[in-house]
């Protein structure tokens, strides 16, 4: 189903009007993305060939987790590592927030309670591109209880041990899993999830498009997109910046972001010198363009930060 762009919005102010009236009467998740024409993919789906066998894109999953877990075990602190090695080891559908959480691709989806952190995220980066709110009901009346339906439906096993919630790992990682979608939180708590109000969504299946499956659970008008011209971003990062909220203020590292990029094309740019592209050429000779797609592409901001 397709997500409608809301009208009526001419200009900064009315966009800023726009969301002080979003969540008003029911609590809405937000997520901001710079270039309104990505979807809503997780950075595992856009990495994995969604045309490759399923159990094979699966088994690349569970290597994921498997490999951070070794890797990453000397830079976790107690939290992480029960969740990763220690009583809730099992439980992998709570590794993979963390696994997110330190940029890792995961086939989660970040999403924030605020539409103002959407908004920054909608505008930090591609200023020649409109970006996106994308925004729905995430109220108990209009998501949860509808996704709880679908648990009975689909026979999921609820674990009283947690308020009889249910265990998503016991389809998550099956090859002939339902096709469920759900909200998830972590369990650690991230100072960037915090003042970022962060959740996530997870899908029961890989390859699905979360905004197909979110629009399935809800009806008609619970959901929609806001355009936020390229023309306006710089605005709206100096308005944000006097409401406080910055890279700083949402603990993001912006700044960190763009020396690593530039590292990157840079080692690019000497890798492929046969071609004589230099760092200034990168993104502009057609020859050298194609260097920048690890950059330009929709997943990278969603693997590097959360929205969370």
């Amino acid at each position: 189903m397709t997500w409608k762009d809301e009208t009526g919005i001419e200009k900064v102010n009315d966009l800023f009007i726009r969301l002080l009236g979003l969540g008003v009467r029911e609590p809405v998740a937000c997520r901001g993305q710079a270039d309104s024409s990505w979807l809503l993919r997780t950075s595992l789906d856009r990495i994995l060939d969604t045309n490759a066998d399923y159990v094979a894109r699966l088994a690349e999953e569970r290597a994921v987790i498997e490999k951070f877990r070794v890797q990453a075990r000397e830079y976790f602190g107690p939290l992480e590592t029960n969740y990763l090695h220690g009583s809730h080891a099992n439980d992998r559908i709570s590794a993979l927030t963390v696994l997110q959480h330190y940029r890792a691709p995961t086939r989660l989806l970040d999403w924030t309670a605020s539409p103002w952190v959407a908004l920054y995220f909608a505008a930090i980066d591609h200023h020649d591109k409109n970006g996106a709110i994308w925004w729905f009901n995430q109220g108990k009346e209009a998501f949860e209880d509808e996704v709880g339906r679908r648990w009975d439906k689909y026979g999921l096993r609820r674990d009283p041990q947690r308020n009889n919630e249910v265990d998503l790992n016991d389809t998550a990682f099956n090859s002939d899993g339902p096709p469920w979608i759900t909200k998830l939180h972590s369990r650690v708590p991230f100072h960037r999830i915090e003042v970022q109000q962060g959740f996530f969504t997870v899908a029961g299946h890989l390859g699905l498009e979360h905004g197909e499956l979110i629009a399935d659970v809800l009806g008609e008008g619970q959901y929609a997109r806001v355009v936020v011209p390229a023309s306006w971003k710089q605005e709206i990062l100096d308005r944000l910046r006097i409401m406080n909220i910055h890279s700083k203020s949402l603990d993001y590292p912006g700044a960190d972001l763009v020396g690593t990029d530039l590292t990157r094309d840079l080692k690019r740019a000497q890798h492929r010198g046969n071609l004589n592209c230099s760092i200034t050429e990168f993104g502009n000779k057609p020859e050298c363009r194609n260097d920048r797609r690890l950059r330009n592409t929709e997943g990278f901001f969603d693997v590097l930060i959360e929205h969370s």
